[in-house]
């Protein structure tokens, strides 16, 4: 799944995907702005058939928290 999520980062950073892990930083790492993030969840709720609620976004730190939510919320 970590892939998965790195294949849909990929288009919003410059940051070398090989490097990107569950510990990477969204905004410091990535830098990514609110948008980028907010458009970055869109596409993983339309790739995995998925509702993240708003509160939960703002809780996403990591690749690994987005990883980890779908996990414990995929149908």
């Amino acid at each position: 799944m970590l892939q998965e999520i790195i294949d849909v980062l990929e288009p919003y950073t410059d940051f070398p995907p090989e490097q990107i892990n569950e510990d990477t930083s969204l905004i410091e790492d990535l830098e990514l702005n609110s948008f980028d993030v907010l458009t970055i969840v869109s596409d993983v709720e339309d790739q995995y058939g998925v509702h993240i609620p708003d509160e939960q976004i703002m809780e996403f730190r990591t690749v690994g928290d987005i990883e980890e939510y779908l996990e414990n919320n995929r149908e």
